[in-house]
């Protein structure tokens, strides 16, 4: 028998969150493993609604009220550093409030925790459900992470990893940035699954094309000496066709290198560890629903 906490930040969905536990209450049922909840309430505006229920299979349901709102990646370091330090050994599955990760592959990822016990289990995405403009952003986000950072960073939050494995991740300020690229950056030990991300269970998406630019920089800022060293190669690049073909245009693409790296710089700099080690001070009050 095992140990399974579930992860979820929520900013507001209090009733997609109410769904979502009942569908893995539902999912989990032939387990005979434990199975916990552990909610990181990101500072919402609403009033929490959770109310205990009588689920079959979660048996236990904490919430970890934020003091203000962090956005979901830093409210998922945070509970990967309770978790830590609540020393207990367990296998952390980490889930989006809104029903897009779909709990139907839950039994799934728990047979594939239990078969390759060593290993972190990544859902990787095959289809989105957002509009075209969205998708073709998406799609232009992760390929641009390949080329500049020679890494692919094809999955979000909905993942197991567990306990074990979680004072590398928490050795350096990656997890502030970017769970995906932290995880991407830092094992090799990944087993993937593949699935489509499903539509949300009630309510529109908070992600937006501003919100997906500023993630998409902070992933890269993870890799930021991966991209220094090809921004090196580009630069020096430009330089020698500049010098052949005197043209502008490639004085301008240097110019844009420098800017980019600039960014990804400044963004790098609140990547910091400090902020996982005195995690306690984001947390308002922790609540025991179930």
């Amino acid at each position: 028998m095992k140990k399974f906490t579930f992860l979820i930040p929520v900013f507001n969905d209090w009733d997609s969150l109410g769904i979502l536990l009942e569908r893995i209450d539902q999912e989990i049922s032939p387990f005979e493993d434990i199975f916990d909840v552990v909610v990181l309430n990101d500072g919402s505006t609403i009033k929490n609604s959770i109310k205990a229920k009588n689920f079959k299979k979660i048996h236990l349901v904490k919430v970890l009220n934020l003091k203000k709102n962090l956005g979901s990646q830093r409210a998922l370091a945070i509970g990967l550093k309770y978790l830590s330090d609540a020393g207990k050994e367990t296998n952390i599955i980490l889930m989006d409030a809104d029903g897009e990760d779909d709990p139907n592959l839950l039994k799934k990822i728990i047979d594939y925790s239990k078969k390759f016990p060593n290993k972190i289990i990544t859902v990787n995405r095959t289809k989105r459900n957002e509009n075209l403009i969205f998708k073709f952003m998406y799609e232009t986000h992760y390929l641009f992470t390949l080329l500049i950072t020679g890494k692919k960073v094809r999955f979000g939050n909905y993942s197991l990893i567990n306990s074990n494995k979680l004072k590398k991740l928490l050795s350096s300020g990656d997890l502030w940035a970017a769970y995906p690229a932290a995880i991407t950056n830092n094992y090799s030990d990944i087993e993937p699954l593949f699935a489509e991300r499903k539509k949300r269970d009630i309510g529109k998406t908070k992600m937006n094309l501003f919100k997906l630019l500023f993630h998409s920089l902070r992933i890269i800022s993870v890799f930021k000496k991966r991209v220094y060293f090809a921004s090196i190669i580009y630069i020096l690049f430009f330089i020698l066709i500049y010098f052949i073909y005197s043209n502008i245009l490639f004085l301008l693409s240097i110019f844009l290198i420098i800017f980019f790296n600039t960014i990804i710089f400044t963004i790098s700099i609140n990547n910091k560890k400090e902020y996982l080690d005195n995690y306690f001070k984001f947390i308002e009050n922790i609540d025991t629903i179930h």
